[in-house]
């Protein structure tokens, strides 16, 4: 069970950096940012507690997660989708390429990009088909594009006081993938972004995982250290996955 709750937040990682970022000139003139992360996933009634830091380098759209617990690993991603996975202990990396991994499909760069009102998907090639209200709150549903073969096949964004609030993935029969949850938003500069994001991802066999992150500590650019960013895996660290290509969006 240890082993599998491992895997298990090592998938969230993942998620995390890319749900939880090429050029564009920053807004409200930030160049350089940091967030420490608390990321506590439940799973089969086990729960996991993970705590790190993201470091966010505009120029090249840099995202640098650093994890301190419950494993020290080091994860690279930039605009281009080339993505690094670090173990620091293991000396072990995890290379892969594809755009679903860019920094910008993470919500740091949907938010500091102007991009709350479709969170990316038009980039992806989705449609907005329709929009409705509930309770004053405005819903608007997307297609995905009929030359991508996706697994969600529709998706919907609810805003609340212009600010996305929710976001759930659907097959196209209208089961849920993931359900996505902004919270607790708060002053950037000149601009808002959630700093609790809660995430519930269901499983083909019924089950589903619970993951809630929470930011905090916010630094920005004299002010965030550019270790990691600047930090250069081992060359004889082990390559134990290694994949390029386009990837499929599956959020």
């Amino acid at each position: 069970m240890a082993k599998l709750m491992k895997m298990t937040f090592s998938k969230v990682l993942v998620v995390s950096v890319l749900l939880l970022s090429s050029s564009f000139i920053p807004k409200a003139g930030i160049e350089l940012l940091s967030l420490d992360l608390t990321a506590r996933t439940l799973y089969q009634g086990k729960s996991v507690t993970g705590t790190g830091t993201l470091y966010y380098r505009v120029q090249g759209n840099a995202l640098v997660t650093k994890m301190h617990s419950p494993i020290e690993q080091v994860v690279f991603t930039n605009a281009l989708g080339e993505y690094k996975s670090y173990d620091i202990e293991e000396n072990k990396v995890v290379l892969l390429e594809g755009e679903d991994l860019s920094s910008r499909k993470s919500f740091i760069y949907q938010f500091l990009n102007g991009q709350t009102n479709d969170l990316g998907l038009r980039d992806l090639g989705f449609k907005m088909v329709s929009t409705r209200f509930e309770d004053g709150i405005m819903i608007n549903e997307w297609l995905a594009p009929d030359n991508k073969q996706v697994l969600s096949q529709k998706v919907e964004i609810a805003f609340e006081n212009y600010l996305p609030i929710y976001m759930g993935f659907y097959t196209v029969n209208g089961e849920a993938i993931q359900k996505t949850y902004y919270t607790n938003y708060q002053d950037v500069l000149y601009t808002k972004m959630p700093f609790t994001i809660t995430e519930i991802s269901y499983m083909a066999e019924g089950d589903s995982s619970i993951t809630r992150k929470t930011y905090s500590n916010l630094k920005m650019n004299g002010d965030v250290s550019e270790h990691w960013l600047n930090f250069e895996i081992p060359k004889n660290a082990e390559i134990i996955v290694q994949s390029t290509g386009e990837s499929t969006f599956q959020k």
